[in-house]
């Protein structure tokens, strides 16, 4: 099987036997040099290209009747391809005609070359090997293959002998028209696909499907269960009999009559809703990969497409021939709903058309052949040694539709490289579509670990999107009529979707909102806050009130006191699960991995054999995790063994509990030292083990949800001066004592071989942040009272800081910040202090004044950076603090140097401005590819002192600062069309550069660069609607330009947008 279409093979497709004039057609198409770029010779055959198409298309009903969904799918292919080639030379030949145009398209006399290179945009740009989506909406996807076509057969024309025969009205005449073609060939397109909607169902679904996406933004009713999918799905059915696969169908199927989740999650008189009534229909961005495709990044879904609803997208993609010759990928987090997608698609795609066939991955061999493992997941479902291809012999002209369920837990829980599971899924459908079989493929991952895979060029990925406030509405609506009677009985209320919309971060997120109802029904737990609860606040609750489910279910007896302990030794053994993720810089741990932890920091963690009932050995880790409802097992099974890797369902869960162990491990510190100090007796050997492991390996700071959690925890914990000002000794005294060698511990912890460095690093950073967070400021005096000038021994120590991974650096550079005062006057005291890092402006001699009065004294005669500041959130103000935490002196000297750059010019001195520019360098005027889009990378700042202080009046530069004025001034329009700090210093030195040059306007450069510039900065002017200088400041500015510009009055209108 071909994997694309030419206009040829189309032709033929649709002609069939009775197609004599159109394989005639295709003789002549394929005539020449062309015919093995699969691109015809359409312009000397354009009308009968026109005229075939259209008889092509006629009849189309009959020729879709009574065929299996492969051939179905061919033909309406076919017929796809023969509208978008009919509607371009068909809007064409209308636009000549209408303007009367001075010439046809006959007189133009292109070469073969000449029309491969100008049609082989458009006609690849339909023949690619990707989906392509529905025209309906006459969007930019259709319309750029058309533009292009448009653009170089404009440039042709100017090329040509006939246009030189043109005057400036012709010649205007046909680039207007020719401006018109895209749009005319889109209206075109919609047309013919419009009028074949009423007799084809794929145009239907096709054509309505963008109509479909604004209709529903309209809607209040949220679908539900697919429904939608399975009626459009039903409609494309082709007129043979059915042949129902009646068990596999059977098991499918079943889903919809039970629970939403497994009833064992929830509380007695809880009911849960029938997934046929509680599963919302999930919206997702759609993107193609191109060569360049990284899923696992937020930035790449930029350019996506959203969706409210994904069944018309899957409808359409799965009707698509593209789609059958690569896998389609639905991408998500844990908890979004990934699994139960195709549960519900393999029960409503329509046997007989479609036969489902899901394989979920962890339950087959990991390293196994795509076809094996097919096989095996089938074998699974039916507990019956089953071959995927006997079913699909036994469907006849079904189309199978595998789905692969879980692909991200082969990699994590096996660890094997599947890095080209992918190209294995197209192959494997390339093989199986050349044995006249093909087949769809959606293959599921987590979005995170998609970067440990390639990415074939072509494949439309979908990645889901978090639930809506309608949806959340809706489902809370479900969840109340099904629990109303019941809660009433027990004296409680049906939860509002505002209480759960206070939430968000969870609520959004399908399962973890069951998590939060579940919660709620328990005792109306959430509608009792009378106010917001903090992260912390609410995690607490949560992970209490489950863990206290699980004790009770395994310990029926217990009460009081004890069954307190009991829970707090549950959230004691999560505890260390978040500890092993977080001091390995990861979400999820191995089995083996939690299990030498387990041994390491709480051993007996686990629920013996002979307390539950059960007989053999289960692990510990799986014990600890396998009952709870927020955490996420997954599972692989690798040479006949099965791997685990477990995964909090929401990565905030694990940070609440990293923060819980180590404040609670910090609480328990402080009241051993005041226990033994009032016995006047010394603290136990060892004493701080697991307070040192927890903190030793990774910065808190690396994830600012853990340090929000702890702060929070502290101030329960700490709630009064005194009980602070015990937690801040005893972080200092632990920090003064940190770079010296520890006693040799009993036990030990390592979750991976770190150096002591590191260990020191990680430890210290944390000691640091943990002191913020207890204590309004701290002089760095008082972590260093013997050891002279305190800077000395902090450089050293932070240095080490900066070696730590860019998450954790980072982290505390947004945790801490570091305030130099008293070094600008000879009288004033130097003091260092740190403190929590509030996101207010920064202070530039609060970072750099440590540098003033090195190598320097008496009166300082620079711009007083203590009068400087610069907004927190850029890079300036990041680069400023950390030189303050670093105490860095040479880049403190620099930043003295630029001081008065910083006051006049504007406060992003290190600051990269990217974009993709239409325009080149001058100084690349020569590269072939001068004037095509290239990504540009350049610093304002650098811009602005090249102009200020390199040659102006030079011809050799005059192009190039033309240049730089250009990009300075249209980079405003990246900024709402402000005049900034960048801006005003950028207009004053052309005003003068206007002035220096005027008198020079008879040489031609120069004259030629007045005229530019004038332009530019008019255009520039013209389009400001924000002015940040003030009008005293920005008004001589201005008015050095006023005698140089062609209205002056733009002057007077910008002057007015600036106060005074």
């Amino acid at each position: 099987m071909k994997k694309t279409l030419s206009y040829t093979d189309a032709l033929r497709i649709l002609g069939g036997e009775d197609g004599s004039s159109l394989g005639e057609l295709g003789e002549a198409l394929t005539k020449g040099t062309l015919s093995a770029l699969g691109v015809p010779d359409v312009l000397g055959l354009h009308d009968r290209l026109i005229r075939h198409g259209q008889n092509a298309i006629t009849g189309i009903r009959e020729k879709l009747t009574g065929v299996s969904r492969w051939d179905r799918t061919e033909r309406v292919a076919a017929a796809d391809l023969i509208l978008r080639i009919t509607a371009f030379f068909n809007a064409l030949a209308e636009l000549l005609e209408q303007h009367h145009c001075p010439f046809t398209l006959r007189d133009l006399r292109f070469t073969r070359n000449e029309q491969y290179r100008l049609f082989s945009d458009v006609l690849r740009g339909i023949e690619q090997d990707t989906p392509t989506l529905p025209p309906a909406s006459g969007g930019p996807e259709l319309a750029t293959p058309y533009r292009k076509a448009a653009g170089v057969l404009l440039l042709f024309l100017r090329g040509l002998e006939v246009w030189d025969r043109l005057d400036d009205a012709e010649r205007t005449r046909v680039t207007e028209t020719l401006e018109e073609l895209p749009s005319r060939a889109c209206r075109r397109h919609i047309e013919l696909y419009r009028k074949l909607a009423a007799d084809v169902p794929e145009f239907g679904v096709w054509a309505n499907f963008s109509a479909h996406e604004k209709t529903q933004e309209q809607i209040t009713e949220i679908s539900t269960g697919l429904d939608e999918l399975a009626q459009i799905l039903q409609k494309l059915t082709t007129s043979r009999s059915r042949r129902r696969l009646t068990e596999l169908e059977n098991l499918y199927q079943a889903i919809l009559d039970k629970p939403i989740l497994d009833a064992s999650e929830a509380p007695n008189g809880v009911v849960l809703p029938s997934v046929r009534d509680a599963y919302l229909d999930l919206g997702g961005l759609l993107r193609f990969t191109d060569e360049n495709a990284t899923p696992s990044s937020e930035a790449w879904w930029h350019e996506a497409t959203r969706y409210d609803n994904l069944q018309p997208l899957l409808a359409s993609l799965l009707t698509q021939r593209e789609c059958l010759l690569r896998p389609i990928v639905l991408l998500g987090h844990p908890g979004a709903g990934k699994s139960q997608l195709t549960r519900m698609l393999a029960a409503r795609l329509p046997l007989g058309n479609f036969l489902p066939l899901r394989v979920e991955l962890r339950s087959v061999p990991a390293d196994a052949p795509i076809h094996t493992q097919i096989d095996e997941g089938i074998s699974a479902t039916l507990h019956a040694r089953t071959s995927w291809r006997d079913l699909a012999d036994e469907a006849q002209d079904a189309l199978p539709v595998v789905i692969l369920d879980g692909f991200d837990e082969l990699l994590q829980a096996t660890g094997v490289n599947r890095s080209d599971y992918l190209e294995q899924v197209q192959r494997f459908q390339e093989h199986q579509a050349d044995l006249g079989r093909p087949v769809a493929v959606i293959v599921t991952s987590r979005t995170v670990v998609a970067e440990r895979t390639r990415f074939p060029f072509g494949i439309p990925v979908i990645r889901l999107e978090p639930f809506t406030d309608a949806q959340i509405a809706h489902l809370t609506d479900v969840w109340n009529r099904a629990n109303t009677a019941a809660l009433a009985e027990r004296g409680l209320h049906p939860i509002t979707a505002d209480s759960l919309l206070r939430y968000r971060d969870l609520a959004e997120q399908p399962l973890l909102l069951f998590m939060l109802l579940i919660f709620d029904a328990d005792a109306n737990a959430l509608q009792r806050e009378t106010a917001d609860l903090g992260r912390a606040g609410l995690y607490e609750k949560l992970l209490t009130s489950f863990a206290e489910r699980e004790v009770r279910k395994h310990h029926p007896h217990l009460y009081g006191e004890e069954l307190a302990q009991a829970v707090e030794d549950e959230l004691r053994s999560l505890e260390v699960v978040a500890i092993a993720m977080f001091a390995r810089h990861q979400q999820w741990v191995s089995a083996e991995q939690l299990e030498a932890d387990l041994a390491a920091l709480f051993p007996g963690a686990g629920v013996h054999a002979e307390e539950t009932g059960l007989s053999g050995h289960i692990t510990t880790s799986h014990q600890v995790l396998g009952r709870f409802f927020f955490v996420h097992e997954a599972r692989a099974i690798q040479q006949g063994d099965t791997r685990s890797v477990y995964e909090f369902l929401h990565a905030t869960f694990g940070e609440h509990l990293v923060a819980r162990a180590v404040v609670n491990e910090l609480a328990r510190l402080v009241e051993d030292r005041a226990y033994y100090a009032r016995r006047r007796a010394p603290l136990p050997e060892n004493s701080d083990f697991l307070f040192y492991a927890f903190t030793s390996f990774a910065a808190l700071a690396g994830r600012a949800a853990i340090v929000e959690s702890a702060a929070e925890l502290l101030a329960v914990k700490a709630a009064d001066a005194r009980e602070r000002a015990a937690y801040r000794s005893l972080l200092v005294d632990m920090f003064r004592e940190a770079p010296y060698p520890r006693p040799f511990p009993k036990r030990d912890y390592q979750p991976f071989k770190a150096t002591i460095t590191h260990r020191l690093a990680a430890y210290t950073a944390n000691l640091v942040t943990l002191l913020v967070l207890i204590a309004d400021e701290i002089d760095l005096s008082e972590l260093f009272p013997d050891s002279g000038p305190p800077w000395l021994p902090w450089r050293e120590l932070v240095g080490t800081w900066r070696s730590l991974p860019g998450d954790d650096w980072y982290g505390l550079l947004d945790t801490v910040r570091m305030r130099h005062l008293g070094h600008w006057g000879e009288d004033e005291t130097p003091r260092a202090l740190l403190c929590r890092e509030q996101r207010t402006p920064v202070n530039v001699g609060e970072c750099v004044g440590f540098e003033l009065r090195v190598n320097a004294s008496g009166r300082l005669e620079i711009t007083n950076p203590y009068r400087l500041t610069v907004p927190y959130p850029n890079e300036t103000s990041r680069m400023l603090r950390s030189v303050s935490l670093l105490m860095q002196g040479w880049s403190a000297r620099l930043v003295l140097m630029v001081g008065p750059y910083l006051e006049h010019g504007g406060s992003t001195i290190g600051t990269w401005a990217m974009e993709e520019a239409v325009y080149s360098d001058p100084d690349e005027e020569e590269a072939e590819d001068a004037h095509l889009p290239i990504p540009v990378s350049w610093m304002p700042s650098s811009d602005i002192l090249e102009l200020r202080l390199g040659p102006c009046g030079v011809p050799e530069t005059a192009a190039s600062r033309l240049f730089r004025y250009q990009r300075i001034l249209e980079w405003s329009l990246s900024r709402g069309f402000v005049l900034g700090r960048h801006e005003w210093a950028a207009l004053r030195q052309a005003g003068e550069e206007l002035a220096a040059i005027q008198d020079a306007t008879t040489d031609p450069v120069f004259r030629e660069v007045y005229q530019n510039l004038r332009v530019i900065i008019e255009a520039h002017l013209h389009r400001v609607e924000k002015v940040m200088p003030k009008r005293k400041l920005l008004e001589p500015v201005l008015e050095t330009l006023r005698p140089h510009l062609n209205d002056p009055s733009v002057i007077d209108r910008v002057l007015d947008l600036a106060t005074s």
